[in-house]
């Protein structure tokens, strides 16, 4: 994706300036197209190519309103600040309307800056706006003529990603399985290898949501997460197989080992289309005749049969073979039991407020930028307001506004020296200072947007080309761009700081209860799934809101588990914190993709057992959100705590009989663990909480709830969740 990003940037902005050159276009005109094309791939960030179209189609008579509302302006320089200034609120006001809308704020934003910066006059505005509608139509036609990507075309290649990267789990987990050695770091490797795969699943369901939801994807999604959690399981089975000494050493867990690992490479080299096999095939092939039971550790005869698992599970689901569990309903219509709408479409009302508070403190940061890069240049101050409008993008807290202001100079600084260096190599040669301008644009969209400095480094490096190409470089010019670079990011940290700030810590506490609300309907669902035969409910779709819950949270404690964050303790913290909402996401995937095997209308025979621990979870998750919400805001001096990645703490998890569970009994087993964990969760957010003077353990034995000192405040504590109980106990 991020290739064909690129190169749609790179031909459509070469397609428009080769239209404009042979128009004979001015100067100023073809800076105008070439910038507006470089703009349409920047904003336009849809997955689906309907959507795109959208953006593009709105972008256009955008561009052109900006353009024209800078240049009119251009001779009363004090009124196109103020103008400005108000652009810069309503495109951040537009983010509340999603992605689309933080692309409109982009086309509306960058088109007002490329009119300072071309100082356009009103009556070059016809040559202007015919650049800008030239660009709009290069790009469309590179977008749609030039090698068009359809929907299901681009379904396809987010299917071959996923194959892909899970080729690459299967390849490190044999490897593992193989060697018996080096556990720790080709376990963290696996690990990556499990996050991108993830990843690729998130991705693919993002891309879901933007389409309806016809027959031919409905169990696309299901059956991709059921296909994860069953690679996942083999991973951590492997693991905890691998990290015994016995394992490693005995002559049979060698021959077990060894013959585990052709199993999985012959899997690796079907990543879409394994054989059938039956959940009672599997149980056999292992636990019946002794000729077919490999011999070995118990731990490494534990992975079997979750080999046999992903075989049966990457079976292709065509038409004619549908899966006789749930189906899980199109996301656009309702769930009764779970709620119809995703998470991001709930939190409508808290994204409207977001984007009304951003929306002043990058307003505030720019007026400051105005009033000192103006200082600095009276001709350069948009580059001050540019850095400062920019590293508020998709940023939050105050903390993640510093860290992409580090990341915004850091790949300025670099990026001057990069650019002065290729400029005086090449010297005045046109051709080659434009090649070597689409070779930094090609690398500006193809960097991943986590490496942020490498972005600006190539936007810097295309920034270098342009002007040598305009005979206006100079060294007093790149000093100038830091200079103006660094007073913008000063002004967005000053704003994000003084202008209705947010914390790390508050940011990071509103993501958690988000993720703990989204848990906590799905448990409610689970609850009324296991006895309710006639609601279906859409398990696969609330453990995918709960991934985006983790992502979510996961960027907004960033700047906690940030490597150059010089507070060590805290660092650990919120990363032993991230691990265990890992886990606690990896059981509840599992138990979606459980539950959606069951047939529809099936009650389990152990429904009354999943209730109850379904209502326990639930009572954990409840203390969690109100302990999350009452947090001080100074940590206790409390041990710090050791930190492992997700997968090796799965792998610690107590061992179960290799004997082939039910899905009723893997749903059971799935929330106890999940419960676990929460409780783990517990005493991570509240340290104190194992004090046996504060706490109290609930009748469900797994949950620590602080009582209040003093003998009248336990007591009605205690009547409370006795009252509680004797409600549920009549609603039963």
């Amino acid at each position: 994706m991020r290739l064909t990003s690129a190169m749609r940037a790179v031909l459509g902005t070469a397609a428009a300036l080769a239209v404009l050159t042979a128009l004979r276009a001015p100067e100023t005109a073809l800076v105008v197209g070439g910038f507006t094309a470089m703009t349409t791939s920047l904003a336009v960030s849809d997955l689906h190519p309907r959507n795109q179209l959208i953006t593009l189609g709105l972008g256009g008579p955008l561009s052109l309103a900006s353009l024209a509302a800078g240049a009119a302006l251009t001779p009363y320089p004090t009124a196109a600040k103020l103008v400005f200034l108000v652009v810069i609120y309503l495109a951040v006001q537009a983010r509340r309307f999603g992605p689309r809308g933080l692309g409109l704020g982009i086309f509306g934003f960058m088109a007002f800056l490329l009119s300072q910066f071309t100082q356009a006059q009103a009556d070059r505005l016809p040559e202007l706006g015919a650049s800008v509608l030239v660009a709009f139509g290069a790009v469309t036609a590179v977008w749609y003529c030039v090698g068009p990507i359809t929907a299901s075309r681009a379904l396809r290649r987010l299917r071959h990603a996923f194959d892909v990267r899970l080729h690459d789990v299967l390849r490190d987990t044999a490897a593992m399985v193989a060697t018996g050695q080096e556990v720790d770091t080709r376990s963290r490797s696996l690990q990556d290898r499990l996050d991108t795969l993830h990843a690729s699943v998130l991705l693919i369901e993002d891309f879901l949501d933007e389409r309806a939801v016809d027959e031919d994807t409905e169990a696309l999604l299901p059956h991709l997460s059921r296909v994860e959690v069953a690679a996942q399981r083999l991973a951590v089975l492997t693991v905890r197989a691998v990290r015994t000494p016995a394992a490693r050493n005995d002559l049979a867990g060698r021959t077990a080992r060894q013959r585990l690992a052709r199993r999985i490479r012959a899997l690796r080299h079907q990543p879409t289309g394994g054989t059938t096999c039956a959940a009672e095939r599997c149980a056999e092939g292992y636990e019946g005749g002794p000729a077919n039971q490999p011999t070995g550790s118990a731990l490494v005869l534990d992975c079997f049969p979750a080999v046999d698992e992903l075989t049966e599970a990457l079976r292709v689901l065509g038409p004619g073979d549908r899966p006789a569990g749930r189906r899980t309903p199109p996301r656009k219509s309702a769930s009764p039991t779970f709620g119809a709408l995703p998470r991001r479409d709930k939190d409508t009302a808290s994204l409207k407020r977001g984007a009304t508070r951003q929306a002043f403190q990058v307003t505030a940061a720019s007026a400051l930028a105005i009033a000192g890069g103006h200082l600095l240049s009276p001709h350069l101050w948009y580059w001050a307001v540019a850095a400062s409008w920019v590293v508020f993008i998709k940023n939050e807290s105050t903390g993640e506004v510093l860290l992409q202001s580090l990341r915004r100079l850091a790949g300025t600084v670099l990026g001057v020296v990069f650019g002065y260096g290729l400029a005086a190599l090449v010297g005045g040669d046109g051709p080659v200072l434009l090649i070597l301008l689409l070779l930094c644009m090609f690398g500006m969209f193809y960097t991943p947007s986590q490496a942020y400095w490498a972005v600006t480094f190539f936007i810097t490096g295309t920034l270098g080309m342009l002007l040598a190409l305009m005979d206006t470089f100079s060294t007093h010019v790149l000093l100038l761009r830091v200079q103006e670079t660094a007073l913008g990011v000063s002004c967005g940290i000053l704003a994000a700081v003084l202008v209705l700030p947010t914390t790390v810590r508050r940011a990071s506490d509103e993501e958690l209860v988000g993720f703990l609300r989204v848990l906590d309907r799905l448990l409610r669902a689970v609850a009324a799934g296991s006895t309710d035969t006639k609601t279906p409910t859409s398990w696969v779709r609330a453990a995918h809101d709960l991934d985006q819950a983790l992502e979510s949270f996961r960027k907004a404690c960033l700047p906690l588990t940030h490597p150059l964050n010089p507070q060590r303790r805290r660092r650990h913290r919120a990363r032993h914190l991230l691990e265990l909402l890992e886990a606690g996401a990896y059981h509840a995937r599992s138990l979606a993709a459980t539950a959606e095997r069951l047939p529809a209308g099936h009650v389990p025979q152990c429904a009354a057992r999943l209730t109850t621990a379904a209502d326990r979870a639930h009572e954990t998750v409840t203390h969690l959100i109100r302990v999350t919400g009452h947090r001080p805001e100074s940590a206790p001096q409390t041990a710090r705590p050791t930190v492992i990645r997700a997968l090796a703490l799965l792998s610690e998890e107590q061992r179960v009989s290799r004997n082939w569970p039910s899905p009723e009994h893997r749903l059971l087993l799935h929330i106890n663990r999940l419960d676990a964990t929460l409780t783990a969760l517990v005493r991570a957010l509240d340290p104190l909480a194992s004090d046996p003077d504060r706490t109290t353990v609930a009748p469900s034995g797994s949950v620590d709830i602080p009582l209040p000192h003093g003998p009248v405040q336990a007591a009605a504590v205690s009547c409370a969740v006795l009252a509680d109980r004797c409600e549920r106990a009549q609603a039963g």
